[in-house]
């Protein structure tokens, strides 16, 4: 389960004006913040990179699936996309 913050604890770490700017353009959101910045902008270019490297690198599925942080089924399902 993800863990929950309160606007508290994160007005201490990136100070009160940037929450108010948050709350000003997510007004009764809840924001997902991931452990780390992803690497890809959006699925599609993820997906794509993927395929790429399967098709063309000849690198296998457990070898992508390390490399992009993803369970083998999951990048099974995006390469048999076409």
């Amino acid at each position: 389960m993800p863990k929950s913050v309160s606007i508290y604890e994160i007005k201490e770490v990136i100070g009160e004006e940037t929450v108010l700017k948050m709350i000003e353009q997510f007004p009764c959101s809840q924001l997902y913040i991931p452990n780390k910045i992803p690497e890809f902008p959006d699925l599609d270019k993820r997906n794509q990179y993927i395929k790429n490297l399967y098709f063309s690198s000849g690198k296998s599925i457990n070898e992508i699936a390390a490399k992009v942080d993803l369970s083998t089924d999951r990048v099974r399902k995006i390469v048999s996309q076409r």
